[in-house]
């Protein structure tokens, strides 16, 4: 176990290579001759820079047609590779493969017997592998792009119970997710979603890290507001190098075709030689070993019809490519280019893609929200800074409730609370901006926009106090406050609920808690000169 350990710290202990590299006579490790299963591999990674995402890698290998070429291990078919298709698996094993950065990893797992007999694998995090050698040969990516792979797919991962802020671009309409940063405490503001408007949910950003110790959001604004500005702040910074994005898009079109035509042109290689292998074996074979001969004749067909297959796959890709880079696409994209408004309203481009456009430019936004107004300030790619105010939107006209409704609440919350007025609203006949019934939030929603007094807040201004208020105040429970209201000693106001009460005590005049025993008093009605806290029996 020492000399394998020796061994390893010098990088000469033979591992376990991954599809892709291969290890020559002399024990250098090197790049797979096949130049087919070389750009298979390197598509993997073209395909994350391009993403920055595993599930937007996978499907863009899906359908450019870009096959794994998967190795078996054991079996009577060992050391043979087998052409499938892409999955997340695969495509993050590559990824997360140090070889494939040409590094020399030794002890990425820890194996252990468990009690029950049976060996537990677990995979190790990089800072605890036993030994890391980079560039210790040629491999597919450099050691600082492999770094900048991993720290992409941790910010990706998505914790449970709770996103990370600062995650991939995903399908809803807040276009700076993990993008933007609270003013007032530093921290990272979340996306949340509220009511359907306009058949898209409606966004807010929201700084939620420390609410448990506040007892609420450090502030909440409308993802839309904030949105529109920083989009037009970068349409007008990009609008100079229109000419500039249009070359750069034909040429990355042309770039991705090229790439999907060589690997479909190196799939008719491999399946043109397995053919002509195939065939060459039958015509070696003695015309009287129908056995073996039946079974090559059989191999033959096979080959040919997967020859068959690729050309006719070839064939309608440059079918379909044509099609796709008509002269009339090629106007349009030249059009909506020049055009870059049209081109981010074009319902052809996805929420997604728009985040990922904003992504390129934008390193983070850091919001300041006030009553009426929103001051975003930006930090670009390159270091430049933009500072924009947004004046927050309100209400549309149409949701709000109408004047006359408004009064209505306002009369009723001189008698109630919020649940009361609704019940009354309703028992009314009154219905609200969407034609239903009236509910205990929407009545404090209007009531708060509109900046009336809440019934609890008209009560103490006219001098009453609930129940437990006075109990506090005069040290008695608050049956004792039920009582002296039953008996008159003070005044009580129903607040609309069934045993819900205000309580009062009479203006210039306090109360002097009564005693029971042999010389028992009733509380009484004092002037508050003569009221001393000091004796006994006296509040």
């Amino acid at each position: 176990m020492a000399a394998s350990s020796n061994k390893a710290r010098r990088g000469e202990l033979a591992l376990r290579l991954p599809v892709g590299l291969v290890r020559l006579a002399d024990g250098r490790c090197v790049r797979d001759p096949d130049a087919g299963i070389q750009a298979s591999i390197a598509a993997v990674f073209e395909a994350f820079a391009a993403t920055g995402r595993i599930g937007s890698a996978v499907r863009q290998l899906l359908a450019s047609g870009i096959c794994f070429p998967q190795l078996v291990w054991g079996g009577d078919k060992a050391g043979t590779i087998i052409w499938c298709d892409y999955n997340r698996t695969r495509v993050i094993n590559i990824l997360t493969n140090p070889a494939y950065a040409g590094a020399y990893a030794y002890g990425r797992r820890r194996c252990r017997q468990a009690p029950d007999g049976h060996i537990e694998r677990r995979k190790l995090k990089p800072d605890a592998w036993a030994v890391v050698i980079p560039e210790h040969f040629t491999g597919y990516v450099s050691w600082t792009e492999f770094e900048a792979i991993q720290r992409q797919l941790r910010s990706n991962v998505q914790a449970f119970g709770r996103p990370n802020a600062f995650g991939p671009p995903r399908e809803g309409p807040a276009l700076l997710q993990g993008r933007v940063m609270c003013g007032r405490c530093g921290s990272a503001m979340y996306v949340r979603y509220g009511g359907i408007h306009g058949h898209q949910p409606r966004a807010r950003y929201v700084c939620v890290d420390q609410a448990d110790a506040r007892r609420a959001a450090c502030q909440s604004v409308p993802a839309s507001d904030v949105d529109a500005a920083a989009a037009r702040l970068v349409l007008e910074l990009m609008t100079p190098m229109a000419i500039e994005m249009t070359l750069a898009i034909q040429e990355e079109l042309d770039r991705r075709v090229a790439q999907r035509e060589q690997h479909h042109q190196l799939r008719v290689t491999r399946a043109r030689y397995e053919s002509d292998f195939a065939r060459r074996r039958f015509m070696l074979v003695d015309p009287a070993n129908r056995l073996v001969a039946a079974g090559l004749e059989a191999e033959w067909n096979t080959r040919l019809a997967e020859l068959a297959t690729a050309e006719e796959d070839l064939a309608r890709f440059r079918a379909e490519t044509q099609q796709q880079l008509s002269v009339g696409m090629q106007n349009r994209i030249r059009s909506l280019s020049r055009d870059l408004p049209q081109l981010w309203a074009d319902p052809a481009v996805i929420d997604r893609e728009r985040k990922e456009i904003l992504a390129l430019l934008i390193q983070d936004v850091t919001i300041l929200s006030e009553h009426t107004e929103i001051t975003a300030h930006l930090r670009l790619r390159g270091g430049a800074c933009h500072t924009l105010t947004v004046t927050r939107s309100s209400i549309a006209p149409r949701k709000r409730s109408p004047p006359d409704i408004v009064a209505k609440i306002d009369q009723l919350l001189e008698i109630g609370d919020d649940a009361f007025v609704a019940q009354e609203l309703n028992a009314a006949g009154i219905r609200n901006w969407r034609n239903g019934p009236f509910t205990k939030s929407q009545i404090t929603n209007v009531r708060k926009g509109r900046a009336l007094s809440s019934h609890h807040a008209r009560r103490t201004t006219d001098g009453y106090a609930t129940a437990g208020e006075l109990a506090t105040r005069y040290n008695v429970t608050r049956t004792t406050i039920r009582h002296w209201a039953i008996t008159g000693l003070i005044e009580r106001f129903s607040c609309g609920k069934r045993h819900r009460w205000y309580y009062r005590v009479p203006a210039g005049a306090d109360i002097v808690r009564g005693c029971g025993g042999p010389y028992a008093k009733p509380p009484q009605i004092v002037a508050p000169s003569t009221c001393n806290s000091s004796e006994p029996g006296a509040v």
